[in-house]
């Protein structure tokens, strides 16, 4: 059976399509062979493709696609797709004009180009506006920066120029230190915290005496001079917190704060007229000498605000340069008395020592197993020809606070030992006699030699003095005083530590001391019996210094149930009032050869 089919008619059913210039359509046999074609002309046939690379196409396995290469005798190039028909076995080929096709998206390409130049001529003129900008942001952010720049620096410049106006306006301008109006407003500040202390706080105000002649006759550069070194020296022998401030002129002016006594603050005084008094060398040439006069008043006793305590200082400083050149009185009254007495104290301090003056008292030291007489201890009495007899608590500060302790000293060991040898000479029974060392004696790089040589003078064993030492000998300087102290164990003087519990020594100290005996303080036995923790401390102290191998001497006692008390726990030895207030030494003559006491 077969089947006869129209190509040419096919064709002409496809010939309104308009497939430009050059473009046709063919059907193909699958090998090659060309059935029929229709183009712009008309309808044409017979061509054989096979073996031309245009017909390689119908070789490949793919049903659809684009022919590579130009159909034979096609003089532009042409672009052709292909189609198998699926139920025929036929290859519709289509082909068309690559000029033509490309003449039509020429002019889309053109339209698009067009377009395109235009939008990115918009996109570059956009772009070039966010540049003017962004440029014109960053030279204003620049200038702004300036500007901030210059601001902080004029700020700056403001701060410096206020902080340079506030010290001037705050502070002396000759000595650097406060000024009146800094001073007030620093001292008002001060109280107002001081009313919630406890503590004494003093107005100072100061006075140069006779700073007017001074001026006037070695001229102002010489007194500006001055007060600039017065002005320094009151700066360094305060302490960082005390206030010091210059009013004007010659007057000075400070608040001490947070001392704990009078006494202190008389101290502080004395201090300062001591310190300005010392001689200014080569003041533009001139070596000068002045005093102040100095006046205080206490807070809150003289006065609860700035202004009264400074009148009340001024007029005691007028008080202190009536009683004369450098000195210092309080504006209450009563205070001057003892200050006044401490200055002339002083003053006859080095004349009393060389007129034997003073005198040693003696009290016995007694065990409490036979209550016998184990030895004595000296203490320094002043006989001042017009106080009468002074006790230590009235000069013993004094010769500490003014570098007389060790001349003191000197004195009490050759007096003590002078003693022994008097007793001797009687053919009285010794016991040994201990003397009180202070910390500026052992400091003294010539205590050992002193010591020494005045036994050997007196012809003395070593065993017969004792020294005793206080707790604040190891404050500052723990080596040094235990090393001078090892150098007078090993020479044969026994060595206590007295006023135990008062001071700092911690267990690890005490283990180091070349000690025989503490010596427990009288603020632990005095109510011993009545106050459970003062029972408590006394028998642990007790317990310790056995177990490190000391002895143990209880001070103050001055009643038998004390004594019951002391002896039930354990104690060595005693001394006080209840065997014997210090006598001096003829009142121990027959204590010496009893060698006993009875308790009573």
């Amino acid at each position: 059976m077969a089947a006869v089919i129209d190509l040419g008619y096919f064709l002409r059913l496809y010939k309104d399509i308009h497939l430009g210039h050059g473009g046709r359509i063919e059907i193909l046999t699958r090998d090659a062979y060309q059935l029929a074609e229709l183009n712009g002309a008309g309808l044409a046939a017979g061509v054989d493709y096979a073996g031309s690379d245009y017909g390689k196409f119908l070789l490949g396995q793919d049903e659809e696609g684009v022919i590579s290469a130009n159909r034979p005798g096609a003089a532009e190039q042409e672009i052709a797709v292909f189609r198998m028909l699926a139920s025929y076995p036929f290859t519709v080929v289509v082909t068309r004009d690559q000029s033509y096709v490309m003449a039509r998206l020429t002019a889309r390409h053109r339209d698009y180009l067009q377009r395109a130049i235009v939008v990115s001529i918009a996109v570059v003129l956009l772009m070039f506006g966010l540049l003017v900008i962004a440029y014109r942001q960053r030279r204003l952010y620049n200038v702004l920066a300036a500007s901030e720049q210059e601001k902080r620096s004029l700020i700056g410049q403001l701060e410096q120029e206020k902080g340079r106006a506030l010290l001037q306006a705050s502070h002396d301008y000759l000595t650097g230190i406060p000024n009146r109006m800094l001073f007030y407003e620093l001292a008002a500040a001060e109280l107002a915290r001081a009313r919630r202390s406890r503590k004494l706080y003093g107005m100072f105000f100061l006075d140069l005496d006779k700073f007017k002649l001074i001026n006037d006759t070695l001229g102002h550069a010489v007194g500006d001079l001055l007060l600039q070194g017065v002005a320094r020296r009151l700066r360094e022998s305060l302490r960082e917190y005390d206030l010091l401030a210059r009013l004007g002129g010659d007057e000075f002016v400070m608040l001490i704060s947070e001392m704990t006594s009078e006494n202190d603050i008389a101290k502080v005084a004395a201090k300062l007229v001591e310190v300005v008094r010392a001689p200014f060398p080569d003041l533009d040439g001139h070596d000068i000498e002045i005093s102040p006069s100095i006046g205080i008043a206490l807070y809150p006793r003289d006065g609860q605000n700035v202004e009264t305590l400074l009148t009340h200082a001024d007029a005691a400083m007028y008080n202190a340069k009536a009683a004369g050149a450098g000195t210092y009185r309080f504006f209450d009254s009563s205070l001057n008395a003892s200050s006044a007495r401490d200055v002339e104290l002083l003053t006859r301090f080095k004349r009393a020592i060389r007129d034997d003056e003073f005198c040693l008292h003696y009290q016995p030291r007694v065990e409490l197993q036979e209550f016998g007489l184990v030895g004595l201890e000296a203490l320094v009495r002043w006989q001042h020809p017009e106080h009468g007899l002074i006790f230590p608590n009235d000069f013993i500060a004094l010769a500490e606070d003014n570098d007389l302790i060790v001349l003191l000293g000197r004195w009490v060991i050759d007096a003590a030992c002078r003693q022994i040898a008097e007793w001797r000479a009687a053919g009285l029974p010794l016991v040994p006699v201990a003397i009180n060392v202070s910390p500026k004696q052992l400091k003294d790089s010539a205590l050992l030699e002193t010591v020494m040589d005045t036994l050997a003078r007196y012809q003395i064993e070593p065993e017969l003095l004792e020294i005793e030492i206080t707790e604040g000998c190891f404050i500052e300087d723990f080596d040094t005083a235990n090393r001078v102290l090892e150098q007078l164990k090993a020479n044969g003087l026994r060595i206590a530590l007295d006023d135990y519990g008062t001071g700092f020594s911690g267990l690890k100290n005490l283990k180091k001391l070349p000690i025989y005996a503490i010596k427990i303080d009288r603020s632990f036995v005095r109510d011993i019996r009545n106050d459970n923790s003062d029972a408590v401390i006394v028998a642990s102290t007790i317990s310790l210094a056995h177990n490190l191998g000391l002895q143990v001497v209880a001070e103050g006692v001055e009643s038998k149930e004390q004594l019951v008390h002391l002896k039930t726990a354990g104690c060595d030895q005693v001394q006080g009032f209840y065997f014997k207030r210090p006598v001096e030494a003829a009142g121990i003559v027959e204590i010496l050869r009893r060698g006993r006491f009875t308790p009573t």
